[in-house]
């Protein structure tokens, strides 16, 4: 049988550009005519789309810490969002002399951003944790029952600072006078106090939002005040502790099961923090090779459509991921993404001519590998970038679009 010949190899020594994956470069030497577009409409029923669980994620040492809780979402249903963290001594020998006065805990971070309404936030679960947790090791999403951190929750007052995009928790000073009296044996290294105060989990209580935290920001912080009643030594003292760094932390998230969503028919779902995904299997290859036979592959791309009116409240992923399954059952970069880069390969949200948002993506490489190499699948899932630290959900029009760009030889 002819293989196919892949013009896109050859259009890739050409440096060309495009930041919008709707255009089409180099194809408008083409009529029309040369484009095969397939949709679920087609009689070819080229593909089977479905609606599946994610599965736990990976969320140790990740960018962002997220904490929150969506509870109104009439699709997604309940979304909850904490975290674990270490807290480490910025300095090794630390002395505190006998009787300190606690005059205040606090616990800060920098906020990065938010997702649903910010003025929804509010409460806070600060408890300590009672169980090593490693910077080497790896956690995952489902590592920790989010509804079951501990039992004394900590924060007696939270506040969210707009002006300085940072969020700041008063502690009960008993937090930070059980940290003071482990003595200055306790506290000359890290290795040391891990042993003695392991960390603390953050969770929170909300309607509709998310705040995603920064573990290295500059308004980051947890900070014990202290003071001696005796007029030789300085009235007002700080302990401060690092958050970030070699700090082991990882998110959590609430478990959702599929039957959570409502859904509709002829929609699909994406939904980040351990959500849900999008399945496709691809039909009928060879009857689209036979389409093929003879003519030449200049680019094929594969695109979705974000359902009307499904962004009134939450807005969908700024960005989606596609990756094939191998015979291993594993998820794999597919070529167009890994040799041809992030800017080539796409799949981030536009917004077309007449109104419509879109996700698009060429997968030139990938295609022509399944019609000529028989040891691709033909399976692909379509994921949240960025699942671990975000929590937007997206859904999305059940009808795909699959464009074949081709010329006669």
């Amino acid at each position: 049988m002819n293989r196919i010949i892949l013009l896109g190899v050859i259009l890739s020594l050409i440096t060309v550009s495009c930041t919008d994956p709707s255009e089409k470069i180099g194809l408008e030497v083409h009529p029309p005519s040369d484009n095969i577009i397939f949709s679920d409409t087609s009689s070819m029923h080229w593909q089977i789309s479905e609606t599946e669980s994610e599965d736990s994620l990976k969320t140790d040492n990740t960018l962002a810490l997220v904490v929150g809780e969506i509870s109104n979402d009439q699709v997604f249903g309940h979304n909850q969002a904490g975290f674990y963290t270490q807290i480490l001594l910025q300095e090794n020998n630390t002395e505190i002399a006998e009787n300190p006065i606690i005059d205040s805990v606090i616990l800060s971070y920098t906020y990065l951003d938010y997702y649903g309404d910010l003025q929804e936030f509010s409460s806070i679960n600060v408890q300590r944790i009672y169980q090593s947790i490693h910077k080497d090791s790896s956690y995952y999403s489902n590592s920790f029952d989010i509804t079951n951190f501990g039992e004394t929750n900590w924060a007696e007052e939270v506040k969210i600072l707009e002006n300085s995009n940072t969020l700041r928790i008063k502690l009960d000073n008993a937090l930070g006078s059980s940290i003071l009296n482990l003595g200055n044996e306790t506290l000359k290294d890290n290795e040391t106090f891990l042993q003695s105060f392991q960390g603390i989990s953050v969770s929170a209580q909300a309607e509709n939002t998310m705040l995603y935290l920064s573990p290295d920001g500059s308004n980051t912080s947890f900070k014990i005040y202290y003071h001696y009643n005796t007029s030789s030594l300085d009235s007002s003292l700080s302990l401060d502790f690092g958050l970030g760094g070699d700090a082991a932390r990882f998110n959590i998230f609430n478990d959702k099961p599929l039957s959570s969503i409502v859904q509709s028919e002829g929609q699909r779902y994406i939904q980040s923090m351990g959500g849900c995904k999008m399945k496709i299997t691809l039909n009928n290859t060879d009857s689209i090779r036979g389409l093929l036979l003879g003519k030449v592959l200049n680019k094929v791309t594969m695109s979705f459509s974000v359902a009307a009116g499904s962004q009134s409240e939450y807005v969908a992923h700024e960005k989606l991921v596609l990756v094939r399954v191998d015979q291993e059952g594993k998820n794999k970069f597919l070529l167009d993404f890994s040799s041809e880069g992030d800017a080539h390969f796409g799949g981030g949200l536009f917004t077309t001519e007449d109104g419509i948002d879109k996700y698009e993506f060429n997968i030139t490489l990938y295609f022509d590998e399944l019609l000529n190499n028989g040891s691709y699948t033909n399976e692909l899932y379509l994921l949240a970038a960025g699942a671990a630290v975000n929590s937007n959900r997206t859904i999305l029009n059940k009808d795909i679009i699959l464009t074949i760009y081709h010329s006669e030889l």
